[in-house]
């Protein structure tokens, strides 16, 4: 069973903001694995974020929510390990 995936706003904001390889790279990622698999490849985290999950692609996180009843993935930000959840809107 694959999930449908959806995009924030502000995941889309964030990749307009890295170089075009990375783009193409990181989106290539998440639509090739990440629906066949969130929560396995994923993982949960904690504190203020309790409730959603990040996904690794090298130094970059992709962080989403899980919506089990619709089988879909709503991709929230995406950014360097260092900043991510920094941002604002997380």
């Amino acid at each position: 069973m694959a999930y449908s995936l959806k995009w924030n706003e502000k995941a889309i904001e964030d990749l307009r903001d890295l170089d075009g390889k990375t783009q193409k790279k990181i989106i290539e990622r998440i639509k090739e694995y990440l629906p066949e698999d969130p929560v396995g490849l994923g993982k949960p985290l904690k504190g203020m974020f309790k409730g959603l999950y990040r996904y690794r692609y090298g130094s970059y996180r992709i962080i989403y929510a899980i919506d089990q009843r619709e089988e879909a993935i709503m991709i929230l930000r995406i950014g360097d390990r260092k900043d991510v959840y920094d941002k604002p809107g997380m």
